[in-house]
């Protein structure tokens, strides 16, 4: 392999663009593109230096570039029940990392540290899809790599498999299935029989099932529960249907692991035994409350369960005098709050950003919306262009439009203001020529949880504590027993 120079500091200085393309032409991964992808790809790429010890990315944060390793080596490592960082892989010269991330839109699964001295360089998700269209190899390649390590990490992160031996694991990473569902799509119907277990990788599902004569929502699962299971534990049909809320990936267990799981770990079906008795009730409940049942398919429906983080206001302590918005107002000069959203019994949940798990608005040509690494959306006003293409996406109505022009009345200073740059105009005009950006008469704006300071606006100014940022797959189940015990009191 090509001989890279160091470099003193993070960045691209020291490294050689050529020698760069020379080096990733010697990689598998790279070898079979042109010489027009491969300019391409350095050119749009930033090499970078890393020391020992340095953390290049960190498992739970956001990115939408992947790495590939010129010189040295990296440490791959996750936090599991058990462990605190458990190495996964040292990955070193012609490897990548961070595709999963990069292609998925979801945070990173893993941090990667060096391990050594460092060369790497960093591709934009954009690089990586644009040469998977392009080269039919490389997206094999890659697909075949992101499914390997999407089950090897994402099995040891399962609490259902924390007690299970590395030998059942690694036997076990061979032989499931890593599947992709599109939005709306069944991954299987209730009365279908059933032959494997589900593992929620990424997105949420929907469980409905048959009432009378409609469907009727019974609960929501996210990334890190399983389904499936009671068709194999009691040889049943499925009693639900399953379908993916959003875009979702599982892990498939076909039957005769499932058998095999539950023969190397004895105390795992009583486990799964458990849940599936909790399941059983908790359908049962929801039948029988009307109430319940529309709660559970507001908070699905108006999507509330795949937020990160909402916004909601406590109706019963909230004396409406506005001071959230006003703080924002005062913060941002433009309020991106509105108290005026939706609601969920005495719980209002206004409209702001809810840092949803897979996010349409980050769909931008310009790319002028980006999510940062600890995950807050926020528009890039020099690149915005106003075309209202994330405004559209947004189906929260998060995202506004609004003029650039001074909304200020006419006074004195603006007067002075004029004269003045009419007298510099001709001067300015001289100093420089470069044609100058136009700037668009309309730029979005959102929400964006008042990142890079240390509050947010809302909250902070909120004098009865009403309005707070909740998660709410934690925040809502605690408010359905809440409910409960309030009516066994009643009783």
């Amino acid at each position: 392999m090509t001989s890279l120079p160091n470099t003193e500091n993070e960045g691209s200085k020291g490294l050689n663009s050529e020698l760069v393309k020379k080096t990733l032409a010697g990689m598998d991964l790279f070898a079979n593109l042109g010489e027009e992808d491969l300019e391409g790809l350095v050119k749009r790429s930033n090499p970078q230096h890393y020391q020992a010890g340095m953390v290049i990315c960190r498992e739970g944060e956001y990115g939408d570039t992947f790495f590939a390793v010129l010189k040295g080596s990296v440490e791959v490592s996750i936090n599991t029940e058990g462990y605190e960082s458990l190495t996964l892989a040292i990955l070193g010269e012609g490897n990548i990392f961070g595709e999963m991330a990069a292609l998925s839109g979801y945070a990173r699964s893993a941090t990667v540290a060096a391990k050594d001295d460092l060369s790497l360089i960093e591709i934009p998700a954009e690089v990586l899809k644009d040469l998977m269209k392009s080269s039919p190899s490389f997206k094999d390649t890659v697909e075949n790599m992101y499914i390997e390590r999407a089950v090897r990490t994402y099995l040891r992160k399962v609490p259902l498999f924390t007690g299970l031996s590395d030998d059942i694991v690694e036997r076990l990473e061979s032989r499931v299935n890593l599947i992709s569902y599109k939005q709306g799509e069944v991954i299987f119907r209730e009365g279908e029989v059933g032959d494997a277990l589900y593992i929620i990788r990424t997105g949420f599902v929907k469980v409905t099932k048959k009432h009378g004569d409609k469907e009727q929502i019974i609960a929501y699962l996210p990334l890190g529960n399983y389904f499936g299971e009671m068709a194999l534990l009691e040889d049943e049909k499925r009693t639900a249907t399953i379908s993916a809320f959003t875009k979702v990936e599982v892990i498939q267990v076909l039957r005769e692991d499932f058998n095999m799981l539950l023969e190397a770990d004895s105390k795992l079906g009583d486990e799964i035994s458990e849940i599936v008795m909790e399941r059983k009730l908790r359908t049962l409940e929801v039948q029988r409350d009307p109430e319940k049942a529309e709660r559970i398919e507001a908070l699905v429906e108006k999507g509330i369960i795949q937020s990160e983080n909402l916004l909601t206001i406590d109706l019963k302590t909230c004396i409406h005098c506005d001071n959230c918005v006003e703080a924002c107002e005062s913060r941002h000069g433009y309020p991106r709050l509105d108290r005026r959203g939706t609601r969920i019994a005495d719980i209002a949940i206004p409209v702001a950003c809810r840092l949803c798990h897979d996010p349409v608005c980050l769909i931008c040509n310009f790319d002028a919306i980006k999510r940062a690494p600890t995950g807050e959306i926020h528009v890039i006003n020099d690149k915005c262009v106003g075309c209202a293409g994330c405004a559209i996406r947004c189906p929260y109505n998060v995202i506004q439009m609004v003029s650039t022009k001074s909304e200020q009345g006419f006074n004195i200073f603006n007067l002075l203001g004029a004269v003045f740059s009419k007298n510099t105009k001709n001067e300015e005009e001289d100093q420089d020529n470069k044609p100058r950006k136009v700037r668009p008469k309309r730029l979005a704006i959102k929400c964006d949880n008042c990142m890079g300071y240390s509050d947010t606006a809302c909250t902070n100014n909120c004098p009865t504590h009403a309005i707070r940022w909740i998660n709410p797959m934690e925040y809502f189940a605690d408010y359905e027993r809440d409910i409960i015990l309030k009516r066994m009191k009643a009783q």
